[in-house]
């Protein structure tokens, strides 16, 4: 969450799409991924006309069954150490505030709660807006907030950002429901596993907006798995502290920052991809990952817990060509600062004004390498980098992915973005080149153990000639799904 105002637009309307009510309760079909052309088209699965919203104030275990659609309005809570269980092609759509004074639509999973959001390939869990198909827009609701007892370096009462107190207050809940952190490397928050989460990033209080997944201090036993933030009007992942690991990330044309790390952040994330669209508004530092570790003005309890995300195969992506104006004249590919410690290696790095940024970093400890890095004034900045560089005026150029830029939603066309790397008739750089031993290292959130050292290839995805791990479950059209 970052301290600024955002423009929020409209998308515009490329397909106008009408539907008929259908009976209540009735299917019409079991519905498809659309997949004629390329994987990740469109969701057009029937979805149950039976509605059904959540109490806002969720005290014992339940469990949201997948033959409804479940509404989230308004400050939504799990407490009491319940578990919200979430069947496998379930929607939850949240309720777009009717005024800019109104309360939003969030979900929160206070500590020692969790939620168990176990989707499938074939039938993910989808939490997106209420709003109609050409109509969603960053922001139209909260998100999810997720929180546990993990280490962090700031006070266990530290609370999440820009909530307002009447939020809980009106619901007779205490204000401490939203704090977080504690002592539990290994804490468990629950499984979020072939999740999508769209249009999230509402405003909270003044200058304050979600993300469309907040993590503060949730640890090493939580399962984040195959997880897709869409169009969210902030970071699509802002982790806060904790040593949670996670695989398989995607993050499409979110506002802000596609990977956040804050607060002592120290976990290990393998495979995840990111990308800006054209055509929507972002805020005035859309960088790819940024990391810091202490900022003011929380209460700093542990000066020696550096923040240090272990990332491996990432592809973060800006822009196709070099940008002629704001705010992508002065954007990073991934920004550690603010004594940030890291360790990246097997990833692609490109597309932005400076592809990786470490000069307010702290470089004791920490690693670069083993990576493509491109940036169309600076490839790098700080020292140590161990990467091939370029700065050319075309980014896949340089990477030579498939099609990772056919996300332009300003056209007619479907985006159908491909991030695997080609392999003819000149082999992508990405190809080859991958090393495991320089990130293997003992780590709370279990870098030794978190990691598949098979692949040889650089960045999130494998080659053109293999199948892609988006396929089935990711959609890269939202704003035009019927979910009818």
């Amino acid at each position: 969450m970052k301290k600024n105002s955002f423009l929020i637009i409209a998308l515009s309307l490329i397909v106008f799409i009408s539907a008929c009510k259908k009976d209540q309760g009735s299917h019409t079909g079991p519905g498809n991924f659309d997949r004629s052309s390329s994987a990740g088209l469109e969701d057009t699965r029937d979805i149950p006309n039976t509605t059904q919203t959540l109490p806002n104030v969720i005290s014992s275990s339940t469990t949201l069954t997948s033959d409804k659609v479940w509404i989230v309005n308004g400050p939504t809570f799990v407490t009491n150490n319940a578990t919200l269980t979430i069947q496998a092609g379930t929607y939850i759509k949240g309720v777009k505030k009717p005024s800019p004074t109104s309360k939003p639509s969030f979900l929160v999973i206070t500590k020692g709660a969790k939620l168990e959001a176990s989707g499938t390939e074939a039938n993910p869990i989808v939490f997106t807006s209420n709003e109609a198909a050409n109509s969603r827009i960053p922001g139209d609701w909260g998100g999810i907030v997720l929180l546990g007892n993990g280490k962090t370096n700031v006070a266990t009462t530290q609370a999440v950002e820009g909530m307002k107190p009447e939020y809980m207050t009106d619901l007779g809940l205490s204000t401490d429901v939203i704090q977080y952190g504690g002592s539990v490397e290994a804490d468990n928050s629950g499984t979020l596993k072939y999740v999508r989460i769209e249009f999230a990033g509402d405003v909270i209080s003044e200058g304050n907006e979600l993300n469309g997944l907040t993590l503060g201090g949730v640890g090493s036993g939580t399962t984040l798995d195959h997880i897709q933030v869409s169009y969210g009007a902030d970071d699509a992942f802002e982790f806060f502290g904790g040593s949670a690991n996670a695989k398989y990330l995607v993050s499409y044309g979110n506002n802000d920052d596609d990977f956040d790390f804050d607060q002592g952040y120290q976990g290990s994330i393998q495979f995840a991809v990111s990308v800006k669209v054209p055509c929507l508004t972002y805020s005035s530092s859309p960088n790819g990952i940024e990391s810091n570790n202490i900022t003011s003005p929380v209460v700093v309890v542990d000066a020696s817990r550096l923040t240090q995300p272990v990332l491996s195969n990432f592809t973060i992506l800006g822009q196709p060509s070099a940008p002629t104006a704001a705010p992508f004249t002065t954007s990073n590919g991934a920004l550690f600062r603010v004594n940030s410690a890291y360790k990246v290696s097997n990833s692609i790095v490109a597309g932005f004004a400076t592809g990786a940024n470490i000069s307010g970093a702290t470089t004791s400890g920490s690693f670069f390498g083993n990576s493509l890095v491109h940036g169309f004034t600076a490839a790098t900045s700080g020292t140590p980098f161990s990467v091939t560089t370029s700065t050319a005026t075309s980014t896949n150029a340089f990477i030579r992915l498939v099609n990772p830029f056919n996300v332009n939603i300003c056209t007619t066309t479907k985006p159908i973005p491909d991030f695997r790397y080609v392999t003819a008739p000149t082999p992508s750089p990405a190809a080859t080149g991958a090393s495991f031993s320089s990130i293997s290292v003992t780590h709370p959130g279990g870098a030794l153990t978190a990691f598949d050292t098979t692949p040889t290839y650089l960045g999130a995805f494998g080659a053109n000639t293999v199948a892609r791990w988006d396929d089935n479950w990711a959609t890269y059209t939202p704003q035009t799904n019927p979910y009818l």
